[in-house]
Parts: C-alpha cells; structure tokens; sequence
C-alpha cells in the first residue's frame, strides 16, 4: 500500500528510518470512483493526502460557477492547508477526475509521526515551502502574464491536457472555455 510513498519519501530522506508495517499503522488507503468527492465544500478537512495514482481536481464556487485551483497527480502529498490548520470549513472541494488511490493520514496520526521522526517534520516544512512558492508563481503569473503565455506554461505538463478538461483548464488558467479553444486550435 505505501510502497510509492516510502519510495518518494526516500528520494527526498535517504537516511530515514522508514518502516513499513509502522508507516502503515498511520496511513490508510482508499479508493476513489471517478466524480466521487474526497472533500465537500464546508467540510472540514482533517487529513493530509498522497495520491498513489489518479487524480484530482481541487476547486472552489463563486456566483454559482466553478474555479479549478490546481490537480494533483501522483505521487502528489498535500491538504487543504488553511482547513486543516485552522480546522475551519473548507472553502474548496477536492473530487477525483478519474479512478484515483489515495493515502491518507489523518492529524492526530500526523502529530505522532511529527512528534516521533525529525525528518518527518524536515518534510512536512520543505512541503508546505514548496506549495508556498508555487502559489507565488501561480500569483505571479496572473499579474505579469497574458492568457495565452498561462497556456503556454501549462505545455510544461503534457498531462494537464492528457488528464483533464478543458473547462476545467480554462478556469484554471483564468480564461474562458472558447478562449482556450482558440489557443488550443492556434497550437
């Protein structure tokens, strides 16, 4: 079940002690049906994610319209951050787009291994680092990017346009649906 964590958790930490049958005390996996929601909009989430395969789309409502905030692809660990710090409800919903594995570790799990692994907590900062700087290049290149230079990034990751669609895209990237269609089709 935590083969590929452990195996991504020791890219990052070669000399951690990783156990197995221990991790897997803490981590549960799940399957998720296509179009099955992982986390409902004013819920509150209390667990952190790793998505053994598949993948998901987090997005948010506004004025009744949907706006896709990112995916999560494989090999992918993270949470809806402000819900599960605060333990507020959560302003996003995270629904699989295809049929997607997940491991999921709950917070009171969480603090144990916190409390118990250094390198644990090494990770668990260096993640939250990375998805700090990747929401200022996110920030960054809505204020100094046209539309078409955002869908030009995203050819940086051909499973973006494999794996997902088109609305869904759009939103992401801030344009309308036509508006990608035509980029699409200048392509």
């Amino acid at each position: 079940m935590t083969d590929n964590l452990i195996e991504q958790l020791q890219k990052l930490y070669p000399n951690a002690e990783l156990s197995k049958p221990e991790l897997e005390t803490y981590f549960r996996l799940r399957q998720l049906k296509k179009n099955e929601t992982l986390l409902d909009l004013h819920s509150v989430c209390r667990q952190y994610y790793f998505v053994n395969k598949g993948a998901l789309r987090v997005f948010f409502l506004k004025d009744g319209q949907e706006y896709t905030s990112w995916f999560a692809f494989e090999n992918y660990f993270f949470t809806e951050l402000e819900s599960y710090t605060r333990s507020s409800f959560s302003n996003y919903c995270i629904v699989a787009i295809e049929e997607t594995e997940i491991i999921e570790i709950n917070r009171s799990d969480m603090d144990v291994l916190l409390a118990r692994y250094d390198w644990w907590k090494d990770f668990l900062i260096q993640h939250q680092q990375q998805a700090m700087l990747k929401l200022t290049e996110v920030i960054k290149s809505f204020q100094a990017q046209s539309a078409k230079d955002r869908y030009e990034d995203l050819f940086n990751y051909p499973y973006f346009f494999q794996r997902t669609r088109q609305k869904d895209l759009s939103t992401m990237i801030g344009i309308t649906r036509h508006s990608l269609s035509r980029l699409r089709n200048k392509k």
